[in-house]
C-alpha cells in the first residue's frame, strides 16, 4: 500500500483539507460508504454520509474563520485506524475558539469510511461555528 494511502497520511490530509476549507479534496479523501458521527452541543452525536459531511464544512463558514488544526498526537489503534488528537484554534468577528478534538478514522484503500469525532467542548463549538 502506498505511504498516503497509510490511515496517519489520510487523516493528516482530511484536517489539512478541511483547515484550508478545500472541499474537493476534502470529499475525495471520504469513500462513497462514508459515516462519521460527530458529538453536538447537547452531548449527543449526529450521524452523516460523505455529502452531508462537507455541506456541514460549508455551513461552518471555514473560509471566514482563521482556523488552524494542529495535530497533537497519532495513535495506530489497528491496521487499518488511527486516533489523532487536535487542537482546534479559530478566530472570526472578534470571537475566539479553543478546543480539542479526538477523531478516530478508519481508512480502507486511501479513503475514510468510517470518521468519529468527539469534541472536548461542543457547546463552544457550536456557538462559534454557528454565530
Amino acid at each position: 500500500m502506498n505511504d498516503l494511502n497509510q490511515p496517519e497520511a489520510v487523516a493528516r490530509r482530511f484536517l489539512a483539507a478541511f483547515e484550508r476549507a478545500d472541499l474537493d479534496e476534502l470529499r475525495s479523501l471520504l469513500s462513497d460508504a462514508f459515516v462519521a458521527r460527530v458529538t453536538t452541543a447537547d452531548g449527543g452525536t449526529r450521524q452523516a454520509s460523505a455529502d452531508d459531511y462537507v455541506a456541514s464544512v460549508v455551513q461552518m463558514g471555514v473560509p471566514t474563520a482563521d482556523l488552524q488544526l494542529e495535530v497533537k498526537d497519532v495513535t495506530a489503534t489497528g491496521p487499518d485506524q488511527v486516533l489523532v488528537m487536535v487542537e482546534v484554534h479559530a478566530a472570526r468577528g472578534g470571537r475566539t475558539l479553543h478546543n480539542f478534538s479526538g477523531q478516530l478514522a478508519t481508512v480502507r484503500d486511501g479513503k475514510i469510511v468510517e470518521l468519529s469525532m468527539v469534541d472536548a467542548l461542543p457547546e463552544g463549538s457550536d456557538r462559534f461555528w454557528s454565530a
